[in-house]
């Protein structure tokens, strides 16, 4: 057996210490051989450094894209998993660099659950609505990749197939990193294990969560914490209820299309409204209060979120 676990580092400057606990995690409970296969396309030098001294992970020279967000993460990952493949792997191991595991056995239990029937073990973020398998924890064998062929992302021509809009009508799922995955194993009627939020505590419903009390994903280091389906439906909702707002806000929104980004920046307190900016800083303080008990003591917070105590 040979795990191979792929990861894209995309890594804030002030994000040196979850780099570090990131790869202690993975070289602390991962009781199977492994290597670590990343990108390092946009990392900092110093952390590429960090990286490159480390004998578990190999930095893998992906030719560089001008994409951006998930179709960025999804290209990597692409890159990636071809290269972990072709170099042995007999399983394949997706993590993000703020996700990594939090109990030993993790591999060996995730792999446990495949079967000829059963082809993906991965995190299930129900609580964002969205039921397809997600890439801050999904793991798979050689043979399923080598004879199915899925991909993080969907073609245009996918996408808008009466097939995806069959998958859509049965499937509540957001079109961004793995639904090419989702897609996949709908269409060819294969199962899959899905890992649900295991929390017992929270300090935000989607931050700081524990899928399967296998797999810890923050959420939001690589690209900074995002409104999240709640949050949306919420600003849809005080949107909704003020037509004058609405109105406004679809206005500048399409002006803004049209005029350079120096006119455009003055705009963006009318474009993004008021009560969207007061949720973002919500979870923006989520974000910062998880973050913050888990580089001061990572095991006394997995074991809080573990617990019934909000304490």
């Amino acid at each position: 057996m040979k795990l191979g676990i792929v990861v894209v580092y995309l890594v804030s400057p002030e994000d040196g210490d979850l780099l570090d606990l990131h790869l202690d995690q993975i070289e602390r409970l991962t009781e199977v051989p492994y290597v670590i296969y990343g990108s390092a396309n946009r990392l900092e030098p110093q952390f590429r450094e960090r990286l490159s001294a480390r004998p578990d992970v190999e930095i893998v020279d992906c030719p560089t894209t001008p994409l951006r967000g998930y179709e960025e993460h999804a290209y990597y990952l692409e890159e990636l998993i071809r290269h972990a493949v072709g170099d042995g792997a007999t399983h394949v191991a997706l993590l993000n660099v703020d996700s990594f595991p939090v109990r030993r056995g993790w591999a060996r239990e995730l792999i446990g659950h495949l079967s000829e029937g059963c082809v993906v073990s991965a995190v299930m973020r129900v609580e964002n609505d969205d039921h397809k398998p997600h890439p801050s924890g999904l793991l798979f064998s050689r043979e399923f990749w080598l004879e199915h062929h899925p991909t993080m992302l969907l073609t245009e021509e996918e996408l808008r197939s009466p097939e995806f809009a069959r998958y859509r009508e049965e499937v509540d799922v957001i079109v961004d990193t793995g639904i090419g995955y989702g897609f996949k194993l709908w269409q060819e009627n294969l199962g899959w294990h899905p890992l649900v939020r295991s929390n017992r505590t929270e300090d935000h419903y989607i931050i700081g969560s524990i899928y399967g009390d296998l797999v810890f994903h923050l959420g939001g280091a690589a690209r900074g914490p995002k409104l999240h389906i709640r949050e949306r439906q919420e600003i849809d909702a005080h949107r909704d209820r003020n037509l004058l707002s609405r109105s406004i806000h679809h206005f500048l929104r399409f002006a803004s299309r049209f005029v350079p980004e120096g006119i455009r920046r003055p705009l963006r307190p009318f474009i993004v409204p008021r009560a969207a900016r007061r949720i973002q800083e919500q979870t923006w303080e989520a974000y910062d209060h998880a973050r913050e008990q888990l580089l001061r003591d990572p095991e006394s917070y997995f074991a809080r979120l573990r617990s019934d105590s909000s304490g």
